[in-house]
């Protein structure tokens, strides 16, 4: 009889934890909830939208626009990381890439190597290198930042499976200095369990004398089209 009690004092213990617990989490949910009506509410008013209360027509309608307000103002207000401008680094003495980061989450890179040949770059010339003809900038991946830190991922799919490629590094100076990549997760920035962790060394360097134009390709999409001069060290 006693073990009795005492299974079903355990078994009452454990479903009252469980009770607790839910409970918290109702309460975190309606709280984050309800702070997400009053931003998404904010940026109706901002906007000029009418409406009365949130309901679905009023959420169909405008919810993804302001959540892509929301990230792209995330962004912008990063200090290290310049959003939407161009980042360069050296494939070889005579080549380099340009890598830009979007205002959607996105990172874009040219599509090959652009050489310094006086064909599509100029010859330097006092460290000086002149873009001859526009460049396009397209979408490669997306990435996340937090402070000065940076991830990249990159989708490769196979008729078989979908592999998330990562690069991710550190921003001081105006430089971004990736030193690690591994395979990683889809819908979170983080690694695979077992996956191994390999040093990079990689490093882009922003231009800001360089001019962009943004295209959009695609509701989540956008491409970029680079002109201007850039320099080199000598």
């Amino acid at each position: 009889m006693k073990i009795k009690i005492n299974s079903l004092i355990s078994v009452l213990f454990f479903i009252l934890i469980i009770i607790n617990c839910s409970s918290q989490k109702t309460t975190i949910n309606n709280n984050f909830n309800g702070k997400i009506d009053k931003q998404f509410e904010a940026y109706l008013r901002l906007k000029n939208i009418p409406f009365k209360e949130l309901n679905d027509s009023i959420y169909s309608a405008h919810f993804s626009k302001f959540l892509d307000d929301e990230l792209k103002q995330k962004l912008v207000r990063n200090p290290y990381l310049k959003i939407n401008k161009v980042y360069m680094r050296h494939i070889t003495p005579t080549s380099v890439e340009f890598s830009i980061y979007s205002d959607k989450g996105t990172f874009c890179i040219s599509t090959f190597d652009l050489k310094m040949d006086g064909k599509t770059l100029s010859f330097p010339e006092n460290g000086v290198v002149k873009i001859l003809e526009p460049i396009q900038v397209e979408d490669f991946g997306d990435f996340k930042i937090e402070n000065n830190i940076i991830k990249t991922r990159k989708r490769q799919k196979s008729p078989f499976r979908e592999t998330y490629y990562y690069v991710n590094g550190t921003i001081k100076n105006d430089t971004i200095s990736f030193t690690e990549k591994y395979i990683g997760k889809e819908h979170k920035f983080e690694k695979k369990l077992f996956a191994k962790t390999r040093k990079v060394n990689k490093k882009e360097v922003y231009q800001p004398a360089l001019k962009v134009v943004q295209y959009k390709v695609g509701k989540f999409l956008v491409s970029y089209e680079v002109t201007g001069e850039f320099r080199i060290e000598k």
